[in-house]
């Protein structure tokens, strides 16, 4: 009887899991079909295309251009700058003991809580009197400016979930706080930065209000603000806008798929260390 049980357990438990991956893959699923489906086509959503319509993609990549190539260079340089600030920021943070400790660590995390909305206006015109106004160089310190709290925050708890005695045993062998921070506590910590590294770059990836408000010109603006340009109060190219949407998330989900495991370690707190 409990070996029945247990096996129906099994196939109700996987039953669900399937029918919630179904309807977490359904949109992306729709928009894969969608991107290959000629105009005629597009009111018959749960339909099959007839034909493939590869015309969508012709479309996508004209009209996106070298912006595919601009969230590139905008994405890897931004989220490895916020990381390490951020990581260098947590280090002391994980240690410090007492009030002072707590009391930076708190104004630090009300970084957290300013909406992007707040600081639009103002930061238009910082990064316009800084010169870096429609530059890929003032995209990088805006993000990077923007993820240092959240970066301070998830790395200083990172940090906290290891041994202090591994500190403790490095200072008896003549190892400082500083050659222990960079040879010692960062290559242990792989699995969280990889995991930071990840939410970073989907959201500097995906980022659209500071790029349709930093960059005017093709030569700065992301992927997100061409992808934009699909949808108007006049017409929405779906064909196009699904071909774009699925392009544009492929360097993302490709992080993720090539780092999974680090990834679900890092925000375990590190359980694999």
């Amino acid at each position: 009887m409990s070996s029945a049980l247990q096996q129906r357990q099994t196939v109700l438990t996987r039953t669900i899991l399937f029918v919630f991956a179904i309807v977490f893959a359904a949109p992306l699923i729709v928009a894969a079909v969608t991107s290959v489906k000629s105009p005629s086509e597009l009111t018959r959503v749960l339909t099959l295309p007839s034909e493939f319509y590869w015309q969508n993609y012709l479309v996508a990549f004209e009209r996106m251009g070298r912006s595919f190539f601009n969230s590139i260079a905008i994405t890897v340089p931004a989220v490895a700058l916020s990381i390490l600030i951020g990581a260098i920021a947590g280090y002391p943070l994980a240690y410090m003991r007492g009030a002072s400790g707590r009391l930076v660590y708190f104004l630090l995390l009300t970084g957290m809580l300013v909406p992007f909305q707040i600081v639009q206006i103002p930061l238009f015109f910082l990064i316009q009197r800084m010169g870096l106004y429609d530059s890929i160089a003032g995209m990088w310190l805006v993000h990077t400016a923007y993820a240092v709290p959240f970066c301070t925050f998830f790395m200083r708890n990172f940090f906290a979930s290891v041994p202090r005695s591994m500190y403790e045993a490095a200072l008896i062998d003549g190892c400082g706080p500083t050659r222990y921070f960079w040879k010692l506590l960062l290559p242990a910590s792989t699995s969280g930065l990889a995991a930071l590294a990840i939410i970073q770059s989907r959201a500097i990836w995906n980022d659209l209000l500071f790029a349709i408000t930093l960059t005017s010109s093709d030569s700065a603006r992301p992927v997100t603000v061409q992808i934009s340009g699909f949808a108007s109060s006049l017409q929405v190219e779906y064909g196009p806008l699904m071909a774009a949407t699925l392009v544009s998330i492929l360097p993302v989900m490709a992080a993720y798929l090539m780092f999974q495991k680090a990834f679900v370690r890092g925000l375990l707190g590190g359980a694999g260390k």
